[in-house]
This record gives C-alpha cells, sequence and structure tokens, in this order.
C-alpha cells in the first residue's frame, strides 16, 4: 500500500512559491521543522524551479500535476529538416534474415548468370507456369546446395566476445629532455572470451529445407507429366472426331448418290409405261413361234 503524502510537502512549496524562490531549503526545514535533505529531495521530485516558472501547482493531487510527460515540447523546431539516419535499418532485398533458402524472395535484379540461364519468359499457359515453377526450384536447390558447400567448408567457426570500458591510460612523451606521462581516455578490453561451434547445425537445417524443396520439384515435374499425358490425349480424341466426322461425310455422299439411281431409275420406269400405254403390251410368245416355224420351212 502507498505511504500517504505528507501534507507538509505542499506546505513547503507555497513557502517557496511566496518568496518567489528566493528562499533556501535550509530556511524552510527550519519553519516546518523538517530535515534539509527531505526538503531538498522535494524540491527535485516536484521540480520547484520549473513549476514556479510556469506558474503552475505542485501537488500530484490534482490535474496540473508536476509529473514529466516526456518527448519535446511543443512546437519545437529541433528535428526540421533531419532526415533520419538512413543506416538505421538495413537496405531493400537485403539478406541479413536469410537462414536456409527454402522461403527465400528472388528478384530479378539478384540472378547470378547461371540462374537467368535457368529462368526464362512467363506464360499464363499451366504447363508453362509448372515449368517456370521448376526453374524456381531449381534456382533454390542451387543457391541451398552452395550455402551447404559453403558451411561445409567453415564447419569450425570461432566467437569471439569482448568486454571493453573506457579508462585512463598514462602515455610518456619526452620534452625539454624531460620524461612526462599524459593521461588520455581510450578503451581497453577488460574481458574477451572465445567460444568455438560447429556449423553442423546449420547444415542440417538447410539439408532439411534442401529436402522438402526436392520433393516439392518431384510433384512439379510429375504434374507437368500428367499434364503432357493430358495434352495429348486431347490431341487423339481431337484427331477421332475429325475422322468420324470424314467418315460421316463420305457415307452422306453415298447415300445421296443411291437416292439419285433410285430416282433415275423410276424415271425410266414410267417412260416405259407410258410407251406400253400407247403400243401396246409386247407379246414375246408369238415372236418366239414365229421364228421357229420360219426355221422348220428352210
Amino acid at each position: 500500500m502507498a505511504r500517504k503524502r505528507d501534507p507538509r510537502r505542499d506546505e513547503a512549496f507555497k513557502l517557496f512559491e511566496e518568496s518567489n524562490g528566493t528562499i533556501t531549503n535550509r530556511e524552510i526545514s527550519v519553519k516546518l521543522s523538517v530535515p534539509e535533505k527531505t526538503i531538498s529531495a522535494w524540491k527535485s521530485r516536484d521540480k520547484w524551479n520549473e513549476v514556479l516558472q510556469k506558474d503552475e501547482c505542485s501537488t500530484s493531487n490534482n490535474h496540473c500535476s508536476t509529473a514529466n510527460k516526456g518527448g519535446a515540447p511543443i512546437g519545437n523546431q529541433n528535428a526540421m529538416g533531419n532526415k533520419g539516419n538512413s543506416s538505421a535499418s538495413p537496405p531493400s532485398g537485403n539478406k541479413n534474415a536469410l537462414k536456409t533458402g527454402e522461403y527465400e524472395t528472388i528478384f530479378f535484379d539478384t540472378l547470378s548468370d547461371d540462374e537467368k540461364d535457368i529462368y526464362s519468359s512467363l506464360d499464363d499457359d499451366p504447363s508453362c507456369v509448372l515449368s517456370e515453377e521448376i526453374r524456381l526450384l531449381k534456382i533454390r536447390q542451387l543457391r541451398m546446395m552452395k550455402r551447404i558447400k559453403k558451411a561445409e567448408e567453415g564447419l569450425n567457426e570461432e566467437e569471439v566476445e569482448r568486454l571493453q570500458q573506457l579508462r585512463k591510460i598514462k602515455t610518456p612523451i619526452e620534452k625539454d629532455g624531460k620524461k612526462l606521462e599524459i593521461k588520455r581516455e581510450a578503451m581497453q578490453d577488460i574481458q574477451v572470451s572465445r567460444k568455438v561451434y560447429r556449423k553442423i547445425d546449420d547444415i542440417l537445417s538447410i539439408e532439411d529445407s534442401l529436402t522438402r524443396i526436392s520433393n516439392q520439384l518431384t510433384k512439379s515435374i510429375k504434374q507437368l507429366n500428367e499434364l503432357s499425358l493430358l495434352g495429348g490425349k486431347v490431341v487423339l480424341m481431337e484427331e477421332q472426331k475429325r475422322k468420324i466426322a470424314f467418315e460421316a461425310d463420305i457415307l452422306e455422299h453415298k447415300v445421296s448418290k443411291l437416292i439419285l439411281k433410285q430416282g433415275e431409275q423410276s424415271k425410266v420406269q414410267g417412260l416405259i409405261d407410258i410407251g406400253q400405254a400407247i403400243i401396246g403390251p409386247i407379246e414375246e410368245d408369238e415372236e418366239s413361234e414365229t421364228d421357229e416355224s420360219v426355221e422348220t420351212i428352210d
């Protein structure tokens, strides 16, 4: 539980305010029977001088408390024209947070010549999209393999920690034939620790990510092959459709010719019927008997 505020604290500030800041801490301590150090602490914590200049109260129970709110005063021009520290943030496209490269963002302007050879023009066609993904996965795979090789070259690394402190040191000089010592301040190592560790954890992490990238690459290649087979089936079906349509055209042509012949035959039969109606039917049996009698006479 917080201790109750001493009422003499406000009385002390009132005496200070009435004297317009001319009264001493000792005089206030004598009048209020309070130790001089306590008066000095109240004066420092409540910022009597600042409050007196601003004509504000010093009690924390009031809305005009003297607590420091922090920040620059309103309307100050201290930071005008200051563009800030350009080196405070890392440059765009940096690789400071890169670990395994599995989720690395790939920019075209950062591609090497080998990677640009892998990368080619883009297309909205599904097969082209899969081809692009395969190329990007190949680039990721290549980069991760290079990181593993680089990590294996320096498998052991030494980490040095230095604790420095600003200290005064004596530098001997010679002046007018006399040896003198000049004191100056310089940073000196007061503690140095060395730690040797292996990069095997980093290598295992990259290899684990490389395995996932390789699996994803295999899956993409399989999808591309399935898409190619599907495209071949579609082409085969189109060829079969064209063949069926061609055979249907031939059959239709034959049927039309057959219908035409039947029409011509019906016309010939009609002419025969008209001729028989005009000249009468032809008696084939009588003609054959006449021929036979003639042969007998001879």
